[in-house]
């Protein structure tokens, strides 16, 4: 596809040369000046000739136009677009499509695309006016103003999508980041855990290592001898505990007492018998 820069066309209008009482215009011979120092690239010295001109023409739409022409080409596009305004009420249908064709090319310099679209579409409406003098001229703008109409729609659509694309873009990076921030988050605190874990064992660690060297110290100490009151101590003695009698251990007991008695009456009763049979006479 051609690039759209191509289709940008600026119009110069050059004042034709009158002769008045035998001498030139001075007018037409300030835009003459400036139309060449225009076609030499030489923009500042140009306007200064038209802006001449406009002294003794200051109502000319054409020195307007030829001024806003020249300030499209030094890149000075707000200069440019302010006097384009000058010129859309001129009652001249070519000037005016013209116009407001470059109009078009302006805005769309300045990025400004729905409005440099405006002016296009109406560009083309004054070609195709039934009042309009059908020339090659304005077919000319015609054309191009459709061409150029048909590329900034083309260029607003393929922004929209670029902006869709990059919003959508934006909201997956963003989505991204946010799941590697959590990411991060859960990585830290497992780290973090897990060197909570390792101090926890360190330290279980040192205590057990202290336990180790105490229980072996006392294993090396000699084995004293234990007293018995120590031993006393250490195994306090365990309190009685009274336990029922039945009747058969009841009547048992009671029956050894007896038999007991029995035998020690028995016992008592031969020694006295004995004693009877002892006894020393004194006489």
């Amino acid at each position: 596809m051609i690039e759209f820069s191509t289709k940008l066309r600026i119009f110069i209008i050059p004042l034709a040369c009158s002769i008045l009482i035998g001498w030139i215009d001075p007018a037409s011979d300030k835009n003459e000046e400036g139309v060449q120092l225009y076609n030499e690239e030489k923009y500042d010295e140009a306007i200064g000739k038209f802006t001449d001109a406009q002294l003794y023409l200051p109502e000319s739409d054409s020195l307007d136009f030829n001024i806003a022409n020249t300030h499209y080409k030094e890149g000075k596009f707000p200069e440019a677009e302010k006097s384009f305004e000058n010129i859309l009420n001129t009652k001249d249908t070519t000037l005016k499509a013209k116009t407001t064709y470059n109009m078009g090319n302006t805005l769309y310099k300045q990025g400004k695309f729905n409005e440099a679209l405006n002016s296009y579409k109406q560009a083309i409406e004054l070609t195709e006016n039934k009042n309009a003098i059908k020339s090659d001229e304005l077919k000319g703008i015609r054309e191009d103003a459709k061409y150029n109409y048909e590329f900034v729609q083309k260029k607003i659509e393929e922004m929209k999508k670029e902006q869709q694309e990059r919003q959508e873009q934006e909201k997956q990076d963003k989505q991204k980041k946010q799941e590697e921030q959590e990411k991060q988050k859960q990585e830290q605190q497992q780290q973090q855990q897990s060197e909570k874990d390792d101090t926890k064992q360190q330290e279980q660690q040192k205590q057990q290592e202290k336990q180790d060297k105490r229980d072996k110290k006392e294993e090396s100490k000699p084995e004293k001898k234990s007293s018995p009151e120590k031993k006393m101590k250490e195994s306090p003695p365990q309190p009685y505990e009274k336990k029922e009698m039945t009747k058969e251990e009841a009547e048992r007991i009671l029956d050894a007492l007896k038999q007991a008695e029995r035998a020690a009456r028995d016992v008592h009763e031969k020694e006295d018998k004995s004693a009877q049979f002892n006894i020393e006479k004194n006489w």
